[in-house]
C-alpha cells in the first residue's frame, strides 16, 4: 500500500534464502493506486507482487484493498499463477467502475533453483540486470491489465538459475514517466543506469540509488503520480 509522498526505503518482515529483498510506496495523495506486497507461500517459497490501479483517488485505493485480500486469503502457488490472475481479474471486472483497470506483477520466487515463476497482466516497468554479462532484460508478461475482459486467460512464465548478484527491479509508471521542470520524462534507460551503477550494493541499497537518482532528475518539482519499487537481488 501506499504510504505518503516520499519514498522511505524498506526491508520486508518475510525473507527467503538466496534472495536480497527491498519494497517501497509513496503516494501523491492519502490515498492512492499502487501496490506492493511480499506473501508467503506454503511451500516455503515467497510471492511478490506489484500492481497499479488507473487513477489515484479513494476508489483506486478500494480496488487495491480488493486484490490485496485475495492475494492474502488464496496464496500464489508455481503452476497456478494464472488461474489466481483469472479469479482477480473476475473480481475486478465485476467491481470496477467504467475505464478503471489494474497492472499487476505477480512473481513466486523459489530459494532451490534460484527460481522465478511469473505473471505480468500489462504491467511495467519490470528489468533483470546481470552484473557479470552487464546485460538487462525486460522481464515481459503475455496479458492483458486486469478488469479489463473477465474471460481473458492468464500465462504463467518461469526462468531457473539466477546468477549470484543478478538484480530485479520492478516500478510503476509513477517512476519512469516522472518529470522533471523541462517536463523531460525520467524514462526506462536513466532508470537502468541508475540500477547499474548500484548493482553491488543490497536490494534495499538499490532502492534508495534509484529513488535518490529520480529526486535529482525531478530538481524540485512535485511528484504527481503514486511511485513504487521493489528490489529483488540474488545473494
Amino acid at each position: 500500500m501506499c504510504g505518503m509522498p516520499t519514498l522511505p526505503p524498506s526491508t520486508p518482515a518475510l525473507s527467503l534464502p538466496g534472495f536480497d529483498l527491498a519494497g517501497t510506496s509513496a503516494c501523491v495523495y492519502r490515498q492512492g493506486g499502487d501496490y506492493h506486497d511480499f506473501l508467503a507461500v506454503d511451500d516455503g517459497r515467497l510471492a511478490v507482487a506489484v500492481g497499479d490501479v488507473s487513477g489515484h483517488d479513494g476508489v483506486a485505493a478500494i480496488l487495491v484493498d480488493q486484490v490485496r485480500a485475495v492475494l492474502r486469503a488464496g496464496p500464489a502457488r508455481p503452476g497456478g499463477l494464472g488461474r489466481l490472475m483469472e479469479r482477480i481479474n473476475r473480481e475486478l471486472s465485476a467491481r470496477a467502475q467504467a475505464g478503471r483497470f489494474m497492472t499487476l506483477f505477480l512473481a513466486v520466487l523459489g530459494a532451490g533453483a534460484r527460481s522465478i515463476h511469473w505473471v505480468s497482466a500489462g504491467h511495467g516497468p519490470a528489468m533483470a540486470y546481470d552484473p557479470v554479462a552487464d546485460r538487462f532484460e525486460e522481464v515481459m508478461g503475455l496479458d492483458i491489465p486486469l478488469g479489463i475482459d473477465p474471460k481473458w486467460r492468464y500465462h504463467e512464465l518461469v526462468h531457473v538459475g539466477w546468477p549470484a548478484g543478478a538484480v530485479l527491479v520492478v516500478g510503476t509508471d509513477g517512476v519512469t514517466e516522472a518529470r522533471n521542470p523541462d517536463g523531460e520524462m525520467y524514462g526506462i534507460e536513466r532508470m537502468r543506469l541508475a540500477v547499474r551503477a548500484a548493482a553491488g550494493a543490497s536490494a534495499d541499497g538499490i532502492m534508495r540509488a534509484v529513488s535518490a537518482d529520480l529526486e535529482i532528475f525531478r530538481r524540485g518539482r512535485p511528484q504527481d503520480d503514486d511511485v513504487t519499487l521493489v528490489v529483488v537481488k540474488a545473494s
